[in-house]
């Protein structure tokens, strides 16, 4: 997510509570404040952080 952060809708998750408010809805992923990231963005931009 951090390189997401400082864009539109998604700066608003830097506050590390409204980043835990997340749900999950038919697959996509998403939070309080409507922000949210389907699968396939997942697939294709995610990382694993070791």
């Amino acid at each position: 997510m951090r390189p997401y952060l400082d864009f539109g809708i998604f700066t608003e998750l830097k506050d590390p509570e409204k980043i835990k408010q997340l749900r999950v809805i038919f697959d996509t992923i998403q939070w309080e404040n409507d922000a949210d990231l389907d699968p396939e963005f997942l697939y294709k931009h995610g990382t694993l952080d070791e």
